[in-house]
């Protein structure tokens, strides 16, 4: 009956299972064996920034907002629009884990072409 009532009690828990956005919110992810090639999340989850090896200022990163479509899944939409007939470039994510301070997340390829989605690690700053 003991049993019975600790699983119970951590049955919910695992069903609701972890909150993402929550984990990534203020923290900046650096691609595994890069020095700053990645993307930092703003504090409230709603703005990030996207840097490439040859450019680590935020000054020179790309702007985005971010929209979470679930606990584990996010899409980045650019923010400044690049010219006046080109949709903006988006760029969707699903968490796969975090693990200490290594986050693995896949790219949904959204693109033209027939890409496969690609899974890539991250270390978590």
């Amino acid at each position: 009956m003991r049993k019975l009532l600790i699983l119970a009690l951590f049955l919910p828990c695992l069903a609701w299972g972890i909150n993402y956005q929550d984990n990534l919110s203020g923290k900046r992810l650096i691609l595994e064996g890069t020095s700053c090639t990645g993307v930092s999340f703003s504090k409230n989850s709603k703005d990030a920034y996207m840097y490439g090896e040859g450019a680590c200022a935020k000054e020179s990163a790309l702007a985005f907002r971010v929209r979470w479509l679930d606990s584990n899944t996010f899409i980045l939409i650019e923010k400044n629009q690049s010219n006046e007939t080109s949709p903006p470039r988006t760029f969707l994510y699903r968490v796969q884990s975090i693990n200490g301070k290594r986050v693995k997340l896949t790219e949904i390829w959204t693109g033209w072409s027939d890409f496969k989605d690609e899974t890539s690690a991250y270390i978590l700053k």
